[in-house]
């Protein structure tokens, strides 16, 4: 019997427990930041007021929250000979790492909008940071999210502001979070706007690979990413060879060990109790364009929480099941008899 089954059903149930708790409430935040002004706290502790600022680094569009319509004026604009149309851009988010993320260099990502951002701390001793998101007006039920910055690229941005320097002139300012060169402390952000209240959603339950964590979000399906750039959310999932699956018709989906090279193998459950071994393609063709799998994903309070499909080993839908442990041989063993 492997004895490790039984602890890692208790650690998974554990995970999924702590999950689902409602935290506690957080204690009042700094005061924020003036309309249109961003305060950065430098590596003295000192607040500089940015009113010209933007982020050159750590962040990305939501390319599928793009607004409607947006694309076609991109085709219909004029542009130089050669040069491409540019896929509509979607709003700002920080591209977060938290603890519970995987070992992977690609690993599971919380995708924050920038106009939801309170505060974001940095610990630069320790090296990590902590960023707090409002969830609704009450700042007591933020989101706290935190996260390491000792990797490279990871958990790390980049802010340009234009600074007045008086009779000098106007100097463009860099600000280092997360990095180890004259890193700040951190930022303080003018009142956030909140998400607007989500209708009732499907949830669904990500087992991480190796993390042995559950973690729940809403609305789950598949983003697909053009070459360009773009993305595309679908509520279907592509397996080899032509087939298309409908994620409200799916009720499990269990990763198979090893991989093809069309994509990874999944056992896949219906709801209505059919389950077939099935290769989720990575790349398939959507309006003419080749699209890849960037991974599952799905709303959290904070956001959006990106798995890409390497990173989970699991996926169950509706309510969250945990595995079964190995039965026990009750039998006694059966020894050989001597012969005197």
């Amino acid at each position: 019997m492997k004895t490790w089954q039984p602890l890692l059903t208790v650690m998974v149930g554990v995970a999924l427990l702590c999950s689902l708790k409602a935290a506690d409430p957080l204690p009042e935040p700094p005061a924020p930041a003036e309309a249109g002004t961003l305060i950065v706290i430098d590596g003295t502790g000192k607040e500089q007021k940015l009113k010209s600022w933007k982020f050159a680094a750590g962040v990305r569009p939501l390319g599928w929250l793009a607004p409607a319509g947006a694309e076609k004026d991109a085709k219909d604009e004029p542009k130089p000979k050669g040069e491409r149309t540019k896929p509509p851009a979607g709003p700002e988010a920080i591209v977060f790492r938290e603890e519970n993320s995987t070992d992977f260099q690609e690993g599971v990502l919380t995708l924050i909008p920038v106009d939801r951002l309170r505060v974001i701390d940095y610990d630069n001793e320790k090296r990590t940071v902590a960023i707090r998101v409002a969830t609704n007006e009450k700042p007591a039920d933020d989101a706290l999210l935190t996260g390491a910055t000792k990797f490279l690229g990871v958990n790390r941005l980049t802010i340009e502001a234009e600074v007045d320097k008086g009779d000098m002139g106007i100097a463009e300012v860099k600000y280092l979070g997360g990095g180890t060169d004259k890193p700040i402390r951190g930022l303080r952000f003018a009142a956030p706007k909140p998400p607007a209240a989500a209708p009732e959603s499907r949830l669904a339950f990500v087992v991480v690979e190796g993390k042995n964590n559950v973690q729940k979000v809403a609305d789950l399906q598949p983003l697909y990413q053009f070459a360009d750039g773009g993305e595309r959310l679908l509520p279907h999932l592509m397996f080899k060879k032509t087939l298309k699956i409908d994620v409200a018709k799916i009720q499990k989906i269990m990763a198979v060990e090893g991989r093809v090279a069309e994509g990874k193998e999944m056992d896949v459950t219906l709801k209505d109790g059919n389950s077939d071994t099935l290769t989720l393609l990575k790349t398939i063709t959507l309006d003419g364009k080749q699209a890849t799998l960037a991974g599952v994903l799905g709303r959290v309070p904070a956001g959006y929480k990106l798995f890409p499909v390497h990173t989970f080993t699991e996926i169950q839908f509706d309510e969250y099941k945990e595995p079964k442990p190995e039965k026990k041989d009750d039998k006694p063993e059966k020894k050989n008899d001597k012969v005197e």
